[in-house]
């Protein structure tokens, strides 16, 4: 805790009521020096020995996008007596400026992946030592992950970061479990606007009556971008770190949540559970739900997208 606060201090004042003239000198004279040329030193020093240091628990990132069942996947995963997920407090709590998304869908200013002096490994192995250290009901817990958005898109994060983020990973065994959505159902679940958890009957009767307007035309191009945007990532993940690397299908998932717990339960290396969440699936089959049915078929049509709506 001392030396990530050090790293993430403003250079320090001088004390306004010191003992001594001496006192106050040395102080001004430390905060000259922190403030300085010393300073990049030793965050690196300290950034390399806090990367170098053994993570408390297994670690592992369920990479998703938003509207793709994640929640519902870490409400299964959470329920597993071995696993805690989200694990620890999010970390606008340390007063961070981001989560552990380095490598993350968004404005890349946000958290300066681009810059060529941010270190990936250092950043996520820092974040993981305070996120695991304030997690008090976790402590049973063997395996700790977290939730995490991925791009690889060069405007997000430099090659040379990417080979980093992927020796971390190695170095470190941290395991990625990357959930795939990209149909026709997660575009109507994002045309919603907002985010439903239902956890009972009334909560879903409600929500199988609600019917959403697509723009035909965005639709084809959201479903394209998406389909680009797994496959990127699976492709980095599988020739980068393969055997580190779990993928699921929501809509595999949804139908076979047994089986397919199973195999990540095994992948994480804990027992067998069964899989349960107070979380219900809500929203009406897609032909009752999209009210221009017959514009979003005609732009569909011919694509692997058409039969969620035949």
């Amino acid at each position: 805790a001392a030396l990530t606060t050090f790293i993430d201090a403003e250079p320090l004042p001088v004390h306004k009521d010191p003992a001594s003239a001496d006192v106050a000198q040395d102080l001004a004279e430390a905060a000259a020096l922190l403030a300085n040329a010393s300073r990049p030193r030793v965050r690196a020093a300290l950034t390399t020995f806090i990367d170098a240091e053994p993570l408390p628990k297994r670690l592992f990132l369920v990479y998703q996008i938003a509207r793709s069942g994640s929640d519902w996947l870490l409400s299964l995963l959470n329920n597993h007596t071995d696993i805690c997920i989200p694990c620890g407090p999010n970390f606008k709590d340390f007063g961070l400026k981001t989560d552990m998304h380095t490598l993350v869908g968004g404005n890349a200013f946000e958290f300066r992946a681009r810059d060529p002096k941010y270190d990936v490994g250092a950043h996520f192995s820092l974040n993981a030592h305070k996120r695991l250290a304030e997690y008090k009901p976790g402590e049973g817990a063997s395996v700790a992950g977290w939730k995490e958005g991925l791009s690889l898109s060069p405007s997000h994060v430099t090659a040379a970061q990417l080979n980093t983020f992927a020796r971390w990973i190695r170095a470190h065994q941290v395991k990625l479990i990357l959930l795939r959505r990209d149909t026709l159902g997660r575009v109507v679940s994002d045309a919603y606007n907002n985010t439903v958890h239902c956890t009972t009957g009334a909560c879903v009767k409600a929500n199988n009556r609600r019917t959403v307007y697509l723009d035909p035309t965005n639709t084809l191009y959201k479903l394209k971008k998406m389909e680009v945007h797994f496959d990127t990532v699976e492709a980095w993940c599988q020739s980068e770190v393969p055997k580190l690397t779990h993928l699921v299908s929501y809509d595999d998932l949804s139908a076979n949540t047994q089986d397919r717990m199973d195999e990540i339960f095994k992948f994480l290396g804990v027992k067998k559970h069964v899989a349960v969440s107070a979380m219900r699936k809500a929203g009406g089959a897609l032909k009752d739900t999209i009210s221009n049915l017959d514009a979003v078929r005609a732009a569909l049509k011919g694509t692997r997208w058409f039969k969620e709506i035949e």
